[in-house]
């Protein structure tokens, strides 16, 4: 039996809804020329390649969560991405839909030491959460091959975790 995947017909966004886009994002939030999502059209798997109709750049949760109410308003289909790593196309864009590039939210908001769990942006580097908690004697497992630029929303989206989570668990 084939399997057959449908997906909403490629959509334009109002020039509102960009305008407002706009506001919540600043000038650097927003790629909406041909040649700059170019670089958004695949993660690692370059074999599966889908230019978004627009790629959103937030810098922290509320302009996230106020861009993404624009597109839900616009009935636009989202793909999140984190650094782009990733080997198993799962931040291919949507044909018609939004990327929204998470790499810039790198905040450390939190490290309890105490209680042993940190509290991060989806866009922070695993390698820069290892070195903090190694700055404090803690040691963090998840170390997939491209540690040195994948980021924790990545990772969480992707589960990937590296030959550690092995030993210690994802």
């Amino acid at each position: 039996a084939r399997c057959t995947v449908r997906y909403p017909a490629p959509m334009s966004l109002s020039a509102a809804a960009r305008a407002e886009l706009g506001r919540i994002l600043g000038p650097r939030g927003v790629v909406d020329s041909p040649v700059g999502r170019l670089a958004y059209e695949s993660d690692g798997l370059a074999l599966l390649r889908e230019a978004p109709e627009i790629v959103l750049l937030p810098r922290d949760t509320a302009q996230c969560a106020a861009a993404l109410r624009v597109l839900a308003a616009e009935g636009m289909p989202v793909v999140g991405r984190g650094a782009g790593t990733g080997l198993s196309g799962g931040a291919t864009p949507v044909a018609g839909g939004a990327l929204i590039g998470l790499a810039r939210m790198r905040d450390i908001l939190e490290l309890n030491v105490a209680e042993r769990f940190a509290r991060v942006q989806a866009g922070v580097v695993n390698v820069d959460l290892t070195a903090m908690c190694a700055r404090h004697g803690l040691f963090y497992a998840p170390d997939p091959s491209s540690q040195q630029a994948c980021t924790i929303g990545g990772n969480v989206g992707e589960n990937s975790g590296g030959p550690h989570c092995f030993k210690y668990g994802a």
